[in-house]
């Protein structure tokens, strides 16, 4: 094969590769800021403001705002794979938020309440510099103040930390059935 030849394949493979890199979207910058948040400055916090996000009574919606500054531009959030599905569902912050305002819609067209209160009943944390993967148990009421939580499961939270703080990466999470009880090392503790 002659070098022009050859030459031509490398400068169209390059060019191809060059488009498709241009043909992406941008992933959006994270502001920079002069000092980390409150909310980002620890792996502490930024758990706190991810469960508060997600919290809200009947006539509201979860704090979209908050859940967007805890996580990357690019984070995800993968819901347990439903038995209809064949695929595991991954979404955006966008995604998610289209996602609950449809639920919410649909519950309250059947009378249902809409309210959701997550909190962290347990925790165990593993980190080296800066990633740390967290797996937070967890228990839903539909009011604060419920004896018994209606769902309780498990998230796993990937975190990573740049000059502005601590962000969530990704959340994956199962709920706890029957047939997948949650392991006694994740359970809660009991109170003393």
């Amino acid at each position: 094969m002659s070098r022009i030849r050859v030459f031509g394949f490398a400068s169209f493979f390059l060019a191809s590769a060059l488009l498709a890199q241009a043909s992406k979207p941008a992933v959006p910058a994270r502001p920079r800021a002069g000092s980390v948040s409150a909310t980002n400055a620890t792996v502490d916090s930024v758990i706190a403001a991810l469960y508060e996000s997600v919290s809200h009574g009947n006539d509201a919606e979860p704090k979209w705002e908050l859940m967007r500054e805890v996580f990357l531009p690019v984070g995800q959030l993968i819901p347990p794979k439903r038995p209809n599905e064949d695929r595991f569902t991954v979404l955006d912050v966008d995604g998610f938020q289209d996602r609950v305002r449809k639920g919410s819609a649909a519950a309250k067209a059947k009378g249902d309440p809409t309210s959701f209160f997550e909190k962290e009943v347990a925790r165990q944390t593993d980190c080296f510099g800066n990633v740390c993967q967290v797996f937070s148990t967890y228990e839903a009421r539909r009011d604060p103040s419920d004896a018994k939580p209606f769902v309780s499961g498990i998230n796993s939270i990937q975190l990573v930390r740049d000059e502005t703080g601590w962000h969530v990466a990704s959340v994956v999470w199962d709920v706890e059935r029957p047939d997948n009880p949650i392991p006694s090392q994740y359970a809660a503790k009991p109170k003393s």
